[in-house]
């Protein structure tokens, strides 16, 4: 018999903080989070920097609940964790694409009676989740970018189990270049949301509209392994320092040169650097030279 599968679901546990507040106070998703967010703002423990984080969650949960947000059902984990790992060396490239490609509507204020209104200012909403199969409900993940067409700014925002952060792409190079571990997990969020979008424009066959048999719902799309990515995860090839192994990556192509694929993203193989390489197997009858 088949073994049952199971997905993690992003925004869980915001999902369910919700619906149990829900028991004794029915009340719309808006109505919960300017009721949460004030009793945060009214904290005299909350920072500044945590009750702005906690706003781009709600916004993240706000999107989920409008249908904005887009489940993305990931076939195999092995998927996640081979986007996770790989390097952003087209870092402007990507983030351009991701700009040009998000949801453009007015920038809005929420004051602080509850109520919202729409400026002037452009932005562009990039909103999605992942679910992973046979892993914990709680550990799916949802993540944001959001440009705002005035100052020329990227934020990235994400969420998994109950952990969160955020930061602009202005700070990108300085925690790329921090040895002190502490942005590590933040920055293999960003590669793994980086990569799923640039995945979906490089393998859209991969891409189907809908859910896994064992899931219903509208909004959401099942990703399936590439068989060119497949090569790169299973790949026992050992890294050098001289020559050495460079892992495959997404880049834009984004020179003149590319006169029909301008634009697009590709996904460049790994590859042998400064070097040639050649795979040794054991011959099934190397026993009889051991005679």
């Amino acid at each position: 018999m088949a073994k049952k599968i199971w997905y993690s679901e992003p925004l869980a546990y915001i999902w369910d903080c919700y619906n149990e507040a829900c028991k004794t106070h029915p009340m719309s998703p808006k109505e919960y989070i300017y009721t949460t967010l004030n009793n945060e703002m009214n904290s005299f423990s909350s920072s500044k920097e945590e009750v702005q984080n906690r706003i781009y969650v709600d916004e993240m949960f706000f999107a989920d609940s409008n249908r904005e947000l887009l489940h993305l059902y990931f076939v195999d984990n092995n998927l996640r964790d081979f986007l996770i790992d790989l390097p952003i060396n087209d870092f402007k490239g990507l983030t351009d694409y991701i700009i040009e490609h998000g949801i453009k509507s007015k920038a809005g204020i929420i004051t602080n009676i509850g109520g919202n209104y729409d400026t002037d200012e452009e932005v562009s909403n990039f909103f999605f989740g992942i679910h992973i199969p046979y892993d914990n409900r709680m550990r799916g993940y949802a993540f944001r970018f959001c440009y705002n067409s005035k100052d020329k700014n990227l934020l990235f925002n994400w969420v998994t189990e109950t952990y969160s952060g955020n930061f602009n792409m202005s700070q990108y190079e300085s925690m790329i270049n921090d040895k002190s571990g502490e942005y590590d997990f933040t920055l293999s969020m960003f590669r793994l949301a980086v990569n799923t979008i640039a995945y979906m424009s490089v393998f859209p066959d991969c891409v189907v509209d809908g859910v896994p048999d064992e899931v219903k719902g509208d909004y959401y799309k099942t990703v399936r392994i590439a068989e060119k990515v497949l090569e790169n995860i299973t790949s026992d090839l050992p890294k050098k320092t001289r020559p050495h192994f460079r892992r495959g990556y997404f880049k834009r192509l984004t020179s003149d040169f590319y006169t029909k694929k301008k634009g697009q993203i590709i996904f460049v193989n790994q590859t042998m650097v400064n070097g040639t390489a050649k795979t040794v197997y054991t011959a099934e009858n190397l026993e009889e030279f051991e005679k």
